[in-house]
């Protein structure tokens, strides 16, 4: 894999929230360059079994921790649902919702996050708006920054 110039890896996030095509175009990008993805819920919230009960042929593992991309938290610890990115999940994504901040308690689990080579390349922390990038190479970011109306900006 080739690495940008600095041998630095690049954070960029998103500005405005993913909505109709544009959330649609991203995780379709994110679902092929993806190995896997999580989501979490958390054991203070109520969720929409439902929901949960569609990922289940694809759930990898499962397993609780206090601490995930972008979240550390002081409360009980969270449940982790890491799932294959394949086409079906592609499907269940854009299906539950037409937005990115929509992964919120208590319609869906929260804090989508896609790993690539075991890289966490894309988290967010939904119920706070905020959906982060990290580039360890100039393809990576090609494919997101050729999001058509996808607002990003790098992080100094």
């Amino acid at each position: 894999m080739k690495v940008n110039k600095r041998n630095e890896i690049e954070e960029w996030y998103i500005t405005e929230n993913p909505k109709g095509e544009i959330y649609r175009s991203l995780m379709r990008v994110l679902c092929d360059y993806s190995d896997t993805f999580y989501f979490v819920t958390r054991k203070e919230l109520t969720y929409d079994k439902y929901v949960l009960k569609q990922f289940k042929p694809y759930i990898i593992k499962k397993y609780k921790t206090k601490e995930w991309a972008g979240t550390i938290t002081l409360g009980p610890a969270a449940t982790v649902y890491e799932v294959d990115a394949n086409e079906e999940t592609y499907h269940l994504l854009v299906q539950l919702t037409d937005n990115l901040y929509d992964w919120v308690a208590p319609s869906l689990p929260e804090d989508l996050t896609f790993i690539k080579n075991n890289f966490e390349w894309f988290y967010s922390t939904t119920h706070e708006e905020y959906a982060h990038f990290s580039f360890r190479s100039q393809f990576y970011k090609d494919l997101i920054c050729g999001i058509n109306g996808l607002q990003l900006e790098q992080e100094e």
